[in-house]
Formats: structure tokens, C-alpha cells, sequence
């Protein structure tokens, strides 16, 4: 399910609310769809009900549900993962880089959950998705093992009740050690499966430090304060300085680096509180192979002193 919340600006005013959510809504939606969902109430303005031929007016609060689209049946599939840490209420994994999280209509194998399902088999346990990494993005991810267990986790996660740190290799140096980046993004109303720092978009922040600095490039510690799908990699191309691999947002490396495959951004810390016993826990991440490998690469050409 995806929830989208939508202040209407002067831009959207006077546009039908069926045509405007297009832009909104998750890859792949119809405008039929999306009239069927306001339909059966799952569209607001204002919080009521309303009509797909409405036409949004400048001030307006709409919230629009997507559901989830049908899935085909997952497979258990024997793919290893690293366990960071595992009760009978959660699992903390350091996904791989590669592995997508979740299976979607096209790709319903090779994905975290498949691996997950197997692992899970033998008690016919299910994973229930928290939170999510880009594929080649690796790193600290939480799942819960039942419903009630992701329901408290996704709450913590609203709240902003939970610390998230990652670890970047950008291209450049920052004029700045540290950071804020305040920007709000939305989904590239042409070209569906990117983000964009757009006016309209939902609020966004990201704090970055520099850690270590080199001749072409920049190892930062990056928090986010927010959760939107390619957060740090928008962000850090809007200040001028993507991540390095990055085949969306980023551009061609430079030697030595030009086997880099795909963007060096790797989720280190996450830092939660149990759902059930409320106690404060800290997960750890080690670095992927390629990511130390890269490190050791440019090392070579000389540090510099981070301001």
C-alpha cells in the first residue's frame, strides 16, 4: 500500500483530481484506476469523499491510498543472506548488493523476500517489510516476522523515532564539511521510475558529514531524517556531488574507478527501538567488498585533510 498526501499549489489548481494524480501516483497507474479508487472512497479532499471530475483548487489537502497490485504466488528460493541479528519478532539482514527487497508483478523471484520465505519455511513463518534499499544499495535492512511486529515498526519509523546512517562515496568535495539538504521530491512526472527535486514533492532531509576526502572524491556519513525512495541519491546529485556509481543520478566514474557497477551507497547504522520490549538496539553493517575495494582504490591517489 502507498499512501500519497498532496497540498495543492497554484500548479495543480483547476486540473481535475484524476488527471493530477497521475503524476502522484505509483509507476504503472491508470487513469482508471485511479477513478475507480476515488469511486470507493479511497481519494480525499479535505479530508471527504469526492468525484474524479473535481477540479483541485489551490489550498486543497488531498490524500490518495494506492493499494498494492495483485502478486502472483513468491517462491521460497535459496539465495545466502547475512544475519545481523534475528529474535522471534524481527530479522535485521546486510542486504547484498543486487538483491532487490520486494518481488513486484514482473520480477516475482531472486528478490530479499523470496530468500527470506525460504529461511522461514520450516515454521512457515512470512517476512513483513518494514522499510526498503534500493537494490544496489546494501546495507542494515529490518523485517518483521509478523504483522503486529511491523505495524509498531512502521509507526517508530513515521514518528521519526529511528536513526538511519549511511555511508557515500560521492563524486567532488563539498564546499561545506557538514550539511543540511532540505528538498523536497517527487516522482519525474515523464520518466515514472525517477525522483526529482520537484516544488510539489514531499519534504525531504538529509544531514551529511564529510568523513574523508580525496583527489576526485568524498567519503561521507550521511543521516536521513526522512524516508523517500532514492532520498540520498537525489539529494546528494542536487548539491552537485552524486554518488559514485550511481547509473540513475550519478555519471561515468573516473579512473580508477570505472568498474564501479553500481552506486556506492551503503546503509550502516540503524538504530531502533524494540517493538515489544522498548529496548534501544543498534544493527551495524560492515562494508560490502566492493565498496572497501574502491576505498583501497583511490586511497592510492592521496588523502586530503577534510576541513
Amino acid at each position: 500500500m502507498e499512501k500519497i498526501e498532496l497540498k495543492v499549489t497554484t500548479r495543480e489548481a483547476g486540473r481535475r483530481i484524476d488527471v493530477a494524480l497521475m503524476e502522484f501516483a505509483p509507476p504503472h497507474t491508470s487513469r482508471t484506476v485511479i477513478q475507480n479508487l476515488i469511486k470507493m472512497g479511497k481519494v480525499t479532499v479535505n479530508s471527504n469523499p469526492t468525484k474524479p471530475s473535481y477540479k483541485l483548487k489551490d489550498g486543497d489537502f488531498v490524500e490518495a491510498v494506492f493499494p498494492p497490485p495483485e502478486m502472483p504466488i513468491i517462491p521460497a528460493e535459496e539465495i545466502p543472506l547475512s544475519v545481523i541479528y534475528e529474535d522471534e519478532h524481527i530479522i535485521v539482514i546486510n542486504k547484498q548488493a543486487g538483491l532487490v527487497t520486494h518481488p513486484t508483478v514482473k520480477k516475482t523471484t531472486g528478490t530479499l523476500v523470496n530468500a527470506l520465505l525460504w529461511r522461514f519455511k520450516k515454521d512457515n513463518g512470512q517476512p513483513f517489510i518494514v522499510h526498503r534499499l534500493d537494490k544496489d544499495t546494501s546495507g542494515v535492512i529490518l523485517v518483521a516476522k509478523d504483522p503486529e511486529t511491523q505495524r509498531l515498526l512502521s509507526a517508530q519509523f513515521k514518528a521519526r523515532k529511528t536513526r538511519k546512517v549511511y555511508l557515500a562515496l560521492v563524486e567532488g568535495t563539498p564546499l561545506e564539511k557538514k550539511g543540511e539538504i532540505n528538498a523536497p521530491i517527487a516522482r519525474n512526472p515523464q520518466v515514472r521510475t525517477r525522483m526529482d527535486i520537484l516544488s510539489w514533492g514531499r519534504n525531504a532531509v538529509s544531514r551529511y558529514e564529510t568523513l574523508k576526502t580525496f583527489k576526485m572524491w568524498s567519503l561521507l556519513k550521511i543521516r536521513i531524517l526522512t524516508g523517500r525512495t532514492h532520498q540520498i541519491r537525489v539529494h546528494m546529485k542536487h548539491i552537485g556531488h552524486p554518488v559514485v556509481g550511481d547509473q540513475i543520478y550519478g555519471i561515468k566514474p573516473a579512473y580508477p574507478l570505472e568498474w564501479v557497477k553500481r552506486q556506492l551507497l551503503h546503509a550502516a547504522i540503524l538504530e531502533i527501538n524494540h517493538p515489544f520490549t522498548n529496548e534501544p538496539m543498534r544493527f551495524v553493517a560492515p562494508l560490502a567488498d566492493d565498496f572497501k575495494k574502491a576505498l583501497k582504490e583511490i586511497a592510492t591517489e592521496g588523502e586530503k585533510d577534510v576541513r
